[in-house]
């Protein structure tokens, strides 16, 4: 009770995010050390140290009935290029009821930044991967916490963060000895620049995509499901037919004009230098960030990004997901 206690005052205290909403269950808001990675080579090795440092946060929502004498089951959450929506939420409400703790990761508001949107360099998807290890080795050793039941969850962007958080080679890199995720939850992922050697986790990997996305195209990451599966994975996808990005949420199908659209962008991930390369393009730069909008642009397009609601599978990954965290918890 004294924890809770605390743990209240100090959410009354400081807490300044989400419009400074107060909750009927106790939160807490955590600062941790990360970076801001520019080019996948940056995360390994002594190009790490190269990188800027930078204090973020993330917050934790405990479960109805919180017994601070238990351990429970983690969810390590972060949002899509927009940052935290409503139908993420709704989500992170969903597996705290379903009495797991759930850490939700502030990538942008950390770094003050509102979107990605028509940017993707203010905040690089290598950015939020590192977050995302790196809320991992924080909360691993946490005593409110089983550690062998952390999972990650993302959405989009957070999605892709889940993705690569799953490839082994990240793991030995930036994992702490013995720390991994016990299974991944996406919501359309970014299954773009994936590595050329498939070294990945064989917990559960569970992907939602609309299957017109065009803005993280679903093909590769039914290609990739399929590979993690012959090489003895757990991965599984749920698609949904005449559904594009975003098919949960609660804005109705439009165009997004400054969205980029990846659909016709054939980048991978070399698996010994770790840089991001086009087989069609070897002159393209990723690690600077003036070059990195022209590698994307090499490829990548605006104007064509469809995203919003699907009438008929708007709830479907919900529903889904109310049957599959009773075998996660």
């Amino acid at each position: 009770m004294k924890i809770l206690l605390l743990t209240l005052i100090f959410v009354l205290s400081s807490c300044s995010y989400e419009n400074e909403e107060k909750y009927s269950y106790p939160i807490e808001k955590i600062f941790y050390s990360s970076k801001n990675i520019f080019g996948f080579e940056n995360i390994f090795g002594e190009n790490l140290y190269t990188q800027d440092d930078v204090k973020i946060f993330g917050v934790l929502h405990f479960p109805e009935n919180y017994d601070p004498s238990r351990k429970y089951p983690l969810v390590i959450a972060s949002h899509g290029s927009y940052n935290w929506r409503s139908h993420h939420l709704k989500y992170l409400e969903q597996i705290r009821l379903a009495d797991f703790i759930v850490f939700a990761m502030h990538p942008f508001d950390s770094r003050n930044v509102k979107s990605t949107v028509g940017n993707q360099i203010n905040v690089t998807s290598e950015t939020v991967i590192y977050d995302m290890a790196m809320s991992l080795n924080l909360l691993w050793e946490d005593p409110r916490i089983d550690n062998q039941k952390i999972y990650a969850a993302g959405w989009s962007l957070g999605g892709t963060a889940t993705l690569f958080n799953a490839w082994l080679p990240l793991q030995k890199e930036l994992n702490k000895p013995g720390v991994s995720f016990s299974g991944y939850l996406m919501w359309y992922p970014g299954c773009l620049a994936l590595p050329d050697l498939d070294l990945w986790d064989q917990d559960l990997l569970q992907i939602y995509i609309g299957e017109e996305d065009n803005w993280t195209p679903a093909e590769p990451c039914v290609n990739l499901v399929k590979k993690i599966n012959l090489e003895g994975g757990n991965a599984s996808i749920e698609l949904y037919p005449n559904s594009f990005h975003s098919f949960d949420g609660p804005m109705p199908l439009r165009l997004i004009p400054d969205a980029y659209s990846w659909a016709n962008c054939k980048l991978k991930l070399n698996s010994e230098s770790k840089k991001v390369y086009d087989p069609n393009n070897k002159l393209l730069d990723f690690s600077d960030p003036q070059l990195r909008r022209q590698a994307y642009e090499s490829c990548a397009t605006k104007g064509e990004v469809m995203a919003g609601a699907s009438p008929e599978y708007k709830n479907a990954a919900f529903e889904h997901l109310a049957l599959l965290l009773p075998k996660l918890n």
